[in-house]
């Protein structure tokens, strides 16, 4: 009787045992979760913009890809030709082909034709090779997010807030017309537009060769790269920039020359495309809303305006040049600087003649950075997407955006480009200027040249003692 209580207690006990196991099991479960929930909350809050930017990055990446095979005719129906050229001639003769595109970016093109061409695709009246166009179009999207991280290097420099930098960065990332120029349009603006963006930040930085090396790198790219120049100008002359450096635009130039050097080209040939450049289009605009856009006269007196328009540009960029350097702005402020910096390049495609759609692409990025640091005028920055939204859309559409209206529908853009401009020119006119005089501002110049002058001795009387 005892041996068979005994059996019974031992059953009683056993399934007990059991629950005990279970709800160990269960508990452990739930502190792993637990714990791994706040490990994970800890790396987020950590490194939570990272994680951000990476989510960004991850989407805009795939949004582009999956529209990459659309065929503009700038790519497919031109670039791809260009391949076609270099394969018939060799690799090494890039740079005979007939195209008006720089040496550097030829020789892009030459590397792009070594790939295999694979399957041929049909879109619409364009055949061509999507392994190419990938590959192209790839090298431009991880240009798009170089240029998204200058960005927030940008307004993280002036404003100081990583925050505010990354949302420079994500906006850069999702707006229409950066995403249609690159995925769509298929256009390599954003390499220039990326190097001008480097440019800035190293002139922020007090880093005065390598800013002079990322004009020079634009400039070897694309000749708007001169949209920059009134700025370097307006630098030089309030000797925020070292002239003397300037060596280092001409090294970087000439690097990029290199690969047409190597492959046998004579020494002018890659300045051909610079000369090449001038004079190439003779219309006022073509499809930009710049200010030659809202010239409509007879054709007798267009013909002398066109003549002239190039000097008349220039003369516009000149005057407003001079009115931003007497105003003697205070360049100790960073913030200063940069609002400078967009409105001087922003006025280059606006007064110049024979300007294309895409060519406010600059300020289309520039404006992006110019709202978040001023943290005002956040307008501005759909306004120009709107502006350059009706320039793309008849050359990729073939459509004008308002149909009754026309070629006169980028009217609209051109009146939106000129408010913008004024809006800065505005809030230029209202920045603090430097309370220095002409004899402190001589004095100053005496004391650097002064400076210069003693570095240059001692050098000399160092390497004499060598």
């Amino acid at each position: 009787m005892d041996t068979e209580a005994n059996q019974q207690t031992d059953n009683k006990k056993e399934p007990s045992k059991a629950k005990e196991v279970l709800v160990s099991l269960k508990n452990k479960t739930t502190h792993f979760y637990k714990l791994t929930g706040l490990y994970f909350q800890k790396f987020f809050h950590g490194h939570s913009l990272l994680i951000i930017g990476l989510i960004a990055t991850i989407i805009s990446l795939t949004c582009r890809f999956l529209v990459a095979t659309y065929p503009a005719n700038d790519l497919a129906g031109i670039i791809f030709n260009w391949i076609e050229q270099i394969k018939d001639v060799g690799f090494t003769k890039f740079y005979t082909i007939s195209a008006d595109y720089s040496d550097a970016y030829l020789f892009f093109i030459a590397l792009v034709s070594l790939f295999p061409e694979g399957n041929l695709i049909t879109v619409g009246s364009y055949t061509f090779s999507a392994t190419y166009m990938y590959i192209i179009k790839g090298v431009y999207f991880a240009v798009d997010v170089l240029a998204a991280f200058g960005i927030y290097l940008l307004v993280k420099e002036i404003s100081n807030s990583k925050k505010l930098g990354l949302i420079g960065y994500i906006i850069f990332l999702a707006l229409p017309v950066q995403f249609a120029n690159s995925a769509i349009w298929g256009n390599c603006d954003v390499i220039y537009v990326c190097l001008f963006i480097y440019c800035i930040y190293f002139i922020l930085k007090d880093k005065d060769g390598l800013a002079w090396c990322m004009f020079g790198l634009a400039l070897a790219q694309k000749p708007q790269s001169v949209f920059i120049l009134p700025f370097l100008v307006y630098l030089l002359l309030n000797r925020k920039l070292k002239l003397y450096k300037i060596i280092y635009a001409v090294i970087a130039v000439f690097v990029s020359f290199l690969p047409a050097y190597i492959c046998g080209a004579s020494f002018t040939q890659p300045f051909k495309y610079f000369t090449n450049e001038m004079g190439m289009y003779s219309n006022l605009t073509l499809g930009c809303g710049n200010m030659w856009h809202l010239m409509n006269f007879s054709s007798s007196a267009m013909d002398i305006i066109n003549k002239a328009s190039a000097w008349i540009g220039l003369l516009l960029i000149g005057v407003f040049l001079a009115i931003v350097y007497l105003r003697k702005i205070d360049l100790s402020k960073k913030e200063n600087i940069f609002y400078v910096g967009v409105f001087l390049t922003a006025i280059v495609p606006f007064f110049l003649p024979h300007m294309h759609e895409r060519y406010f692409y600059v300020l289309d990025t520039l404006i992006v950075a110019y709202c978040l640091i001023k943290k005002k005028h956040y307008y501005l920055i759909p306004l120009m997407q709107v502006s350059s939204g009706i320039a793309y859309y008849h050359y990729l559409s073939g459509n004008y955006f308002i149909e009754a209206l026309g070629e006169d529908s980028v009217h609209i853009s051109a009146f939106i480009n000129l408010f913008v401009l004024i809006v800065i020119f505005y809030d230029l006119m209202k920045l603090d200027h430097s309370t220095k005089t002409k004899e402190e501002e001589v004095q100053e110049l005496d004391a650097e040249i002064k400076n210069e002058k003693n570095q240059y001795l001692k050098g000399i009387n160092q390497n004499e003692k060598n």
